[in-house]
């Protein structure tokens, strides 16, 4: 049932390519039926070179024998070229389908998942997908023409020659299944660890940084190879068991095809077979068993690429978010949080918030301050619908979040986060990333707006400098700055800035303070701290602790009651 279900979610992306399958099929089986001629042609000359019959004869089978060489060699030719082309256009769709549906899951889910894994389903899963069906595949079904229409000829031909051949074949088929079954599981084993190798590797490279600042590149080596290891042998394990269905069908069948040649050679002394007739009977016996012995190896590469399937059907099986990227824009201006509480789906019933309760007014500027974990970046990815509350309703302007699509509230929601990731393109594809339709004078503006334009002028190429991957290329203020800078020219009417500052000189802090105070007026602003300094002036200030929010206020008003502000003021010398 398993590899039915995988057969079947494989053949369905070639749904769009019917025609082109069944015509390269169509004319596959004559292409395949030529090939059961040529032992009979060959046995015909044979016979004609015996009988010394006139030459003319020979000359004219000959020929035909060429004529139909061409023919097969023609119509085998187009249906390669056919099968190989379906295959790639199949597999590319496949993999951009997949590439949209990881994009586009939830965040809940993809936390699942380790990034390294989901390349390897891409890259790794889809090419061995890719080999199987522009080459195994179609060898599979030309070597059962083969099989079944020498196994028909050689039963017209002699009965008795047959029954040595035919007896092996059920014990064949059934150490096939047997094999194979074993062969799928041990395939989706092997494929995992692939992923894992893969896992390591990506996570290797993105915190190359830190893997050389803590002198840990042998630790990551030893990983790798204990992965790689992991992998080779489920590997070897089963090839070990391909190579010894492969041994024991040559055993089988050829052992069977020196019975016949010993039996047929005794029948061709009484004259109760000819010479080209017992050469004809041979060959079609080795159609049989070179058919057979392929099987092992096809039948295994197929098996393989099943296995690598189940991953693939798990992912896409997943439900995915409906952004919504078509619904119209709508202004949204105030956030309200209504009893909510949310637990991460890997982390049991623990609560990462409890009971969540506020309310932010249109071009209100609030601040969440609390220790590390205690629930701020987690309230505001519950804002930016990131994830859903595990109880307790988010309203926008007055609405329920289920009146508007994850698109129409994040295209409201301008974001600079704490942990600055970049693309590898340049300055200013990473700064257009707010919008990507702007012009180069409105990015120019933003850069200014972020201070960021006397560094970038200062490179070289200015705009057009690669910031490498991840942004590694640039400094972490940098980084920030671009980030500030994209936020910036999304122009939204409620920015979310987590740290937005905290990576930047004195210098380079107060005049991105001054471009974020003009950038908050009339904007409803929500501002992530750990250094106080920076929301001294804010609206109201929530404050957080074990996913709670044990006390809320102004300045003023939270260093009056003494508690836990006032407390973290003093520690900061700020009062």
């Amino acid at each position: 049932m398993s590899n039915r279900n995988s057969f079947s979610f494989l053949l369905s992306h070639y749904k769009p390519h019917a025609w082109k399958m069944i015509l390269a099929l169509v004319f596959m089986i004559p292409s395949s039926g030529i090939s059961l001629v040529f032992p009979a042609m060959t046995g015909t000359i044979i016979d004609q070179i015996q009988e010394s019959r006139d030459p003319s004869d020979l000359y004219r089978t000959a020929a035909m024998f060429l004529g139909l060489l061409l023919v097969q060699a023609c119509i085998g030719y187009l249906v390669s070229v056919t099968m190989s082309r379906t295959t790639e256009q199949v597999i590319a769709a496949l993999r951009s389908n997949l590439f949209q549906h990881i994009v586009k899951l939830p965040l809940a889910t993809l936390s699942k998942h380790r990034i390294g894994e989901l390349s390897s389903r891409i890259s790794s899963d889809l090419t061995q997908i890719q080999e199987t069906f522009s080459f195994s595949l179609l060898q599979l079904v030309r070597q059962s023409i083969f099989l079944v229409g020498s196994i028909v000829l050689i039963v017209t031909t002699s009965v008795k020659l047959t029954i040595p051949i035919l007896l092996g074949m059920p014990l064949i088929v059934g150490a096939a299944a047997l094999i194979g079954r074993r062969l799928r599981k041990l395939s989706t084993r092997t494929q995992d660890a692939l992923a894992k190798t893969s896992t390591i590797v990506e996570e290797t490279l993105q915190s190359l940084q830190s893997v050389k600042s803590y002198v840990q590149e042998q630790h990551e080596i030893d990983r790798y190879k204990a992965a790689l290891g992991e992998n080779v042998s489920l590997a070897v394990k089963g090839a070990r068991l391909r190579a010894a269905f492969v041994t024991f069908i040559i055993f089988t069948i050829f052992g069977g095809i020196a019975a016949v040649i010993l039996y047929g050679a005794s029948l061709v002394q009484s004259k109760a077979v000819s010479m080209g007739q017992l050469l004809s009977f041979l060959m079609y016996a080795m159609f049989v068993g070179g058919a057979l012995g392929s099987f092992a190896e096809l039948f295994g590469q197929i098996q393989k690429s099943l296995g690598a399937s189940v991953r693939i059907r798990e992912l896409m099986s997943e439900n995915r978010e409906h952004v919504g990227e078509e619904s119209a824009d709508v202004a949204i201006r105030s956030i309200e949080l209504r009893n909510v509480s949310f637990a991460y789906a890997d982390r049991g019933t623990h609560l990462a918030v409890e009971d969540l309760n506020l309310l932010i007014h249109p071009g209100q500027r609030i601040a969440f301050i609390g220790e590390s974990g205690s629930g701020k970046s987690t309230t505001a990815a519950l804002i930016q619908r990131l994830y859903e509350p595990s109880s307790g309703i988010v309203l926008y302007d007055g609405q329920q979040a289920s009146e508007f699509s994850l698109a129409q509230i994040r295209r409201n929601i301008g974001v600079v986060p704490q942990d600055i990731v970049l693309f590898g393109g340049t300055i200013e594809e990473n700064i257009r990333y707010g919008r990507t339709h702007a012009s180069i004078d409105d990015v120019r503006n933003a850069a200014i707006g972020a201070n960021a334009l006397s560094f970038i002028e200062e490179f070289p190429e200015g705009f057009n400098t690669l910031v490498g991957e991840r942004g590694m290329k640039l400094s972490g203020g940098q980084r920030q700055r671009v980030a500030i800078a994209r936020a910036l020219l999304k122009n939204p009417p409620i920015l979310l800035l987590d740290e937005a500052t905290s990576s930047l000189d004195a210098e380079s802090e107060h005049l991105i303070q001054d471009a974020l105070e003009r950038l908050m007026t009339n904007r409803t602003s929500v501002i992530i701290a750990h250094r106080l300094s920076t929301v001294r002036m804010c609206d109201a200030i929530y404050v957080f602790s074990h996913g709670r929010i044990v006390e809320s206020g102004t300045h003023e008003s939270l260093i009056a009651q003494g508690g836990i502000y006032q407390r973290w003021c003093d520690l900061q010398f700020i009062r």
